[in-house]
């Protein structure tokens, strides 16, 4: 499964935030992506996210906004939030879009309400990008009187969330999995236990950020830590096996990383992320270098996390069935 990274940013080109989307649809003007809101609940008058609350996001590199589609962890709708914006740039691992402060919110019933007006207005805009941006908000307004809109269309494209997908894919196999994360500070276990059912696979986890909680809680050796690091393949592999073997587990996950925006240095920079994965049949660890803000990039290593078991497993259950 493809991801890429979203990028928010102001009407100058300055970053605000940026995370990780995983790819659902795409096109040669257009992407929708999948994001999740990891952040605590922030109530903002007309709606309330929350955290676990999924995102279908769409961008378009030949229109002034983009739309967000706002589910609650239960798949209910809360309603659809519109940007206006300049036209989006996708590249191959990037989408960026340079907001213009204009928003409109479409709640579930298709009431339409429209957000910071005043600060649309003092934007230092050309006066051709101000009549682009009023084009654009014409359409929406338009597609939201209509019950129509690109996002009405593409949405039913949307996969299973990952968590979901390792959790049919474990039941499957009738394996369980187990959980060591440092980094992610209990992301990965956040995600698993959001899908219904989760007890039946996954035994749980263990969050030792720092190197006494990983040599005492997952048997990670002294040697390794202090000569390697807690963020190398080698503590990444430990930790897996440490988890494993302390929950009896049939796979074993682990992650640790510098999640930002502190702590790098040229060796090991912000960013820098070992996931492991202890099975009965051998141990496989990978390396990822992320450039987001600290939620971003550890909402990117749950995701590789969670992509790593459903890799194995569903190269396992063909291994098992061609035999």
């Amino acid at each position: 499964m493809a991801w890429m990274t979203v990028r928010k940013l102001d009407h100058a080109g300055r970053l605000v935030t940026a995370y990780p989307g995983r790819v659902l649809h795409r096109t040669a003007t257009s992407i929708a992506l999948e994001t999740a809101w990891e952040r605590l609940p922030l109530d903002l008058g007309y709606v309330v996210l929350e955290t676990g609350d999924r995102w279908v996001e769409f961008f378009y590199a030949d229109r002034w906004y983009n739309a967000f589609r706002i589910h609650a962890a239960d798949g209910r709708l809360k309603g659809i939030y519109c940007n206006i914006t300049r036209p989006a740039e996708i590249t191959a691992t990037t989408v960026s879009a340079e907001d213009l402060a204009l928003d409109l919110w479409i709640d579930p019933q298709g009431r339409l309400t429209v957000l910071d007006e005043d600060e649309f207005a003092a934007l230092p805009l050309t006066a051709t990008e101000r009549a682009a941006a009023q084009a654009a908000r014409a359409a929406l307004e338009r597609m939201a009187a209509q019950g129509t809109g690109p996002w009405a269309q593409e949405v039913t494209q949307m996969e299973e969330p990952l968590e979901a997908v390792v959790g049919k894919l474990l039941l499957q196999r009738r394996m369980t999995l187990a959980v060591a994360e440092s980094c992610t500070g209990g992301l990965v276990g956040h995600r698993i236990t959001n899908v219904a059912g989760s007890s039946a696979y996954y035994l749980g986890s263990v969050t030792a950020y720092a190197y006494e909680a990983k040599e005492a809680l997952l048997g990670v050796r002294h040697a390794t830590l202090y000569e390697h690091g807690a963020v190398s393949a080698e503590t990444a592999q430990e930790m897996a096996q440490g988890v494993r073997r302390a929950l009896r587990s049939d796979l074993g996950l682990s992650v640790t990383g510098i999640a930002g925006p502190d702590g790098g240095t040229p060796d090991k920079p912000v960013g820098l992320v070992y996931i492991a994965l202890a099975a009965p049949d051998g141990l496989w660890v990978e390396q990822h270098i992320w450039r987001g803000d600290r939620l971003a990039n550890k909402a990117a290593s749950a995701e590789a996390a969670l992509d790593l078991v459903r890799r194995y497993l569903t190269e396992e259950l063909a291994a098992s069935t061609a035999r």
